[in-house]
């Protein structure tokens, strides 16, 4: 990962609440193809992220797929939960399997693609970077 984006999505990260409104102009609904890379421990998460609605940059949906630490894959699901920050950053949450602390994720939106890191909240390890391509959606 370019270290400056890397500055930049932390720097952004700061300056985001879940209280800002966020951007009605960016247009997040849709199937999503993600996959993300954790650093340490090492692992792949491979998921298809439903985001079903949006209203005034708010989003929400739901996340399934599998997760792979050097053995076998296992499943993972859960929620997504945020917001366009302008046309073209979003911030939201992913809570993985009940997880309540969930994991915070900064990306860049270029047409359907979505490029940044992501942190569990809270404790700010693990962490590692994501990526996420539209296959349907508006």
């Amino acid at each position: 990962m370019n270290p400056a984006l890397g500055l930049c999505g932390v720097l952004l990260a700061a300056c985001v609440t879940s209280t800002d409104p966020g951007s009605s102009t960016l247009i997040v609904t849709g199937t999503w193809d993600y996959s993300a890379s954790q650093t340490t421990p090492a692992a792949t998460i491979s998921a298809t992220m439903l985001v079903t609605s949006q209203s005034n940059g708010v989003f929400q949906g739901t996340i399934a797929g599998s997760v792979s630490e050097g053995g076998p894959p296992t499943s993972v699901s859960g929620t997504v939960a945020g917001q366009t920050v302008n046309d073209t950053v979003v911030d939201f949450d992913l809570f993985l399997n009940a997880d309540p602390n969930g994991r915070r994720h900064v990306a860049t939106v270029v047409r359907d693609t979505m490029k940044g890191s992501w942190v569990e909240n809270g404790s700010g390890s693990p962490a590692g970077s994501f990526m996420a391509i539209r296959r349907s959606g508006p």
